[in-house]
């Protein structure tokens, strides 16, 4: 009986096919918890500060303006950095092994939300940031609340990009299509997860026709061999 509970927690989730069934597998994930904890929590605090001007608009354009670019520049060099020997001595960032992992078996759920330890170092980190850098609390916790309501529409976006079910909504259609090409037919290109943007600023979303498949597309920087030893 021992054994079977064990498989049976170890198992890949079932891909969900219904609205209902996919949200009650994303929020089966703590990170998506944490970030509509913060998302709502500081919303809420925003509301209730008041006191609004023109000066809220500012922070939470930038965000926006500037989302595209970060989650391009974090995908591209933090999640597919590649191993380097320095004096020495062997750095391979945890988040680039997961991630590699992620590539390996893209349809494994377990694997695909931001990891939960993430959270105790950067939360802390821009929350401090932001009250400190700008001058009111009203305008630190605008862009606050609007940079944690992108990245839970990250997650959204990643979690739906390796689940069968998707929105009647032509965006979210075109997000799971362009994460599938990344995962699927070449990983170093179509890097936007939430957003499309920064591929098309930067040169990394060509024409379909024009990519044929990368034999390492599961296999980022052809290290799976070398892991598995």
């Amino acid at each position: 009986m021992k054994t079977s509970v064990n498989q049976a927690q170890s198992a890949e989730p079932v891909n969900p096919t219904t609205g209902s069934a996919f949200f009650k597998a994303f929020y089966s994930y703590m990170s998506p918890k944490i970030l509509t904890a913060l998302a709502v929590g500081l919303i809420g605090f925003r509301l209730y500060l008041g006191d609004w001007s023109y000066a809220d608009l500012i922070a939470p354009l930038c965000i926006l303006a500037f989302w595209p670019v970060q989650e391009w520049l974090i995908h591209v060099y933090l999640l597919h950095m590649k191993p380097r020997r320095i004096f020495g001595i062997n750095f391979d960032l945890s988040v680039g092994r997961s991630h590699r992992a992620h590539h390996a078996n893209p349809s494994d759920l377990r694997d695909i939300t931001i990891n939960k330890e993430v959270f105790p170092t950067v939360v802390p980190i821009l929350l401090g940031l932001a009250y400190w850098l700008f001058p009111t609390i009203e305008l630190a916790t605008g862009a606050m609340a609007t940079y944690f309501a992108l990245a839970l529409h990250y997650e959204f976006c990643h979690f739906l990009g390796h689940t069968t079910w998707c929105p009647p909504i032509e965006y979210y259609r075109r997000r799971q299509r362009m994460h599938r090409l990344h995962h699927y037919r070449d990983e170093k290109l179509w890097w936007g997860v939430s957003t499309g943007l920064g591929d098309l600023l930067l040169g990394t979303a060509p024409d379909l026709k024009t990519v044929e498949k990368s034999p390492t597309v599961h296999n980022v920087h052809g290290l799976l061999s070398e892991e598995s030893r």
